[in-house]
């Protein structure tokens, strides 16, 4: 079963980075730039990741987040909260709302790498097995 991202931020070259981003560590992944287009993406497929804006135009990610864990239920699902604040209070917002972690903007690509494979507890392979199979004689 193929893993599915859900990103939901109203940014559109912050978007297709991540979403190719996430494309290369194997997530099929979903966009939506705004709150009603997310509902409908949750409404067809359930995620294993959401990347959310908290400042989104039309109803917050905040919403978003408390709409995922409320009403849709999706407890097991991993929420990442993004956000150019740089506020305690918003970071802890987030995770009242339901966020999992909280990345501030910007982030890098690596960041977000990071980020994710601790929500999931994944790996991505590393590329340095030459060196660990040699032989010292």
């Amino acid at each position: 079963m193929e893993r599915f991202a859900l990103i939901v931020d109203d940014d559109p070259v912050l978007q297709t980075m991540m979403s190719r981003h996430l494309e290369r560590m194997s997530f099929d992944v979903g966009r939506a730039f705004h709150y009603a287009a997310a509902v409908l993406h949750l409404g067809a497929r359930k995620p294993h990741l959401v990347c959310v804006n908290l400042e989104l135009p039309t109803q917050s990610g905040y919403e978003l987040c408390e709409y995922i864990r409320g009403p849709l239920g999706l407890k097991g699902v991993a929420i990442l909260a993004t956000s150019s604040s740089r506020l305690a209070r918003d970071m802890a917002s987030a995770e009242e709302a339901g966020a999992n972690a909280f990345l501030k903007k910007p982030f890098t690509m690596r960041e977000l790498t990071t980020c994710v494979e601790a929500l999931l507890g994944i790996a991505q392979p590393t590329h340095s097995s030459s060196q660990t199979n040699r032989s010292t004689t």
